[in-house]
């Protein structure tokens, strides 16, 4: 609870500090004063897990341990604590809190179309029978990838993307003038008509191979593209596959009536109040 408040609270402040006209960190507004307290909070509880684990030893084998026993390839330096904890922060906002989101909405849109989220059952009942997924299954687990892939189209985590130009530029007649921040936004293209039938439809039939093909490469891309894109890509979509498929087999979620459904755009796109909803057994899908 404590991490999960500090990290809304900086992401709503530096949220603020990106689309509004602002004054640098150290100006100590209310606002920049509460983003500093939520990063002291967060680096509280990371530093005491480092602390604790440097303390006390021993074998892991998980991320934490591979961090610390990381050295550089050159002069076998390891990681000071300031590093690893940058590794450990970024990674609770890129690796957790992404697919965190990109799940939340998927299960939202699951449960506004029973037609979907009946097919993806028959998919996992036909490939798992009952046991868990394991990743030898994310190959025939094709209509829970579409499911997932249609859902971050909609509601993509990263919704939209900076890049500062180095030097002068121009783009289809446009000026772009050397260190403007540029934004490209996944979720505006996500939803043109030029490249999408129904845009706002709920429709993962999208992504088969043979509507893939039609499609401009770039007209679909929640990762970013070219020489950045996202380096958890394909982590991202092997968890996010098996998570449905481990939750969906089981379960079916269903929207509280009457909750509130709004999308919080701060570093990556929320659900403002959260998503509540009911767990039945598969059994009773619709």
């Amino acid at each position: 609870d404590q991490v999960g408040d500090a990290l809304t609270r900086a992401q709503r402040r530096m949220t603020e500090q990106f689309y509004l006209p602002f004054l640098p960190w150290w100006v100590p507004t209310p606002g920049h004063l509460d983003f500093h307290d939520a990063v002291r909070e967060l680096d509280s509880v990371v530093y005491k897990v480092i602390g604790e684990r440097r303390d006390n030893g021993g074998e892991h084998h998980d991320l934490l341990d591979m961090l610390l026993t990381a050295q550089d390839a050159d002069t076998g330096a390891k990681m000071d604590d300031k590093q690893v904890r940058d590794e450990v922060l970024t990674l609770m906002l890129a690796g957790h809190e992404t697919t965190a989101n990109a799940l939340t909405w998927t299960w939202y849109l699951l449960s506004k179309n029973p037609g979907p989220a009946r097919t993806m059952r028959e998919e996992l009942d036909r490939v798992l029978g009952g046991r868990l997924p394991t990743v030898a299954d994310l190959p025939s687990l094709i209509y829970t990838r579409m499911v997932l892939d249609e859902a971050m189209r909609l509601y993509p985590p990263a919704y939209a993307i900076s890049r500062r130009a180095l030097e002068d530029d121009e783009i289809q007649g446009y000026h772009i003038p050397a260190n403007a921040t540029v934004l490209i936004s996944p979720y505006v293209t996500h939803h043109l008509p030029a490249f999408w039938d129904n845009p706002e439809g709920f429709d993962p039939e999208r992504f088969t191979p043979e509507h893939e093909k039609t499609r401009h490469p770039y007209a679909y891309f929640p990762f970013g593209g070219g020489p950045r894109l996202c380096i958890g890509n394909n982590f991202a979509l092997m968890e996010g596959v098996l998570i449905l498929a481990t939750i969906g087999q089981r379960y079916r979620l269903d929207l509280v009536p009457g909750h509130p459904v709004v999308t919080e755009p701060l570093i990556t796109l929320r659900a403002r109040y959260g998503m509540r909803m009911t767990l039945h057994p598969a059994a009773d899908g619709r």
